[in-house]
């Protein structure tokens, strides 16, 4: 009877130890998951907003060469982790927050540009304006 009840503890301490062992060797796994998943949410972030500087310069530059009283709207959506937007000049900058920090998304257009635009995240509704010597933006 004695040997029974040793061969039970065994199996039992050899079973916790095949669990421990795999519970171990899923840690790594979870950890590479996450950081992948990071990765792949700050590109397509990344090309949400490369896709919504190309359609606002884009238009900008349309109505630039139109000329005045030309007006575009826009419609386009903004993903999260947009810090602020600065049109001046002939630039658009995207300023873009990620886990591995902010960073700067420049656009250059061929029109003088000035206005603002929000930074929410959604459907944003930008009006693109030619006028004499500038091209105003505004949401």
């Amino acid at each position: 009877m004695k040997k029974r009840g040793k061969s039970k503890a065994q199996v039992s301490m050899e079973f916790l130890i095949i669990i421990g062992l795999a519970f171990l060797m899923t840690i790594p796994l979870i950890i590479v998951f996450y950081q992948q998943s990071e990765t792949l949410n700050t590109d397509i972030t990344t090309s949400q907003i490369d896709k919504v500087a190309n359609k606002i310069r884009d238009a900008s530059d349309e109505v630039y060469y139109l000329g005045s009283p030309s007006k575009k709207t826009v419609t386009v959506f903004m993903p999260e982790g947009v810090q602020s937007i600065s049109i001046s000049g002939n630039k658009i900058i995207f300023i873009i927050d990620s886990p591995s920090g902010d960073y700067e998304l420049v656009k250059w257009s061929a029109a003088n540009l000035s206005g603002s635009i929000q930074t929410y995240k959604g459907i944003h509704y930008v009006s693109v304006e030619s006028h004499n010597t500038y091209v105003s933006i505004s949401d």
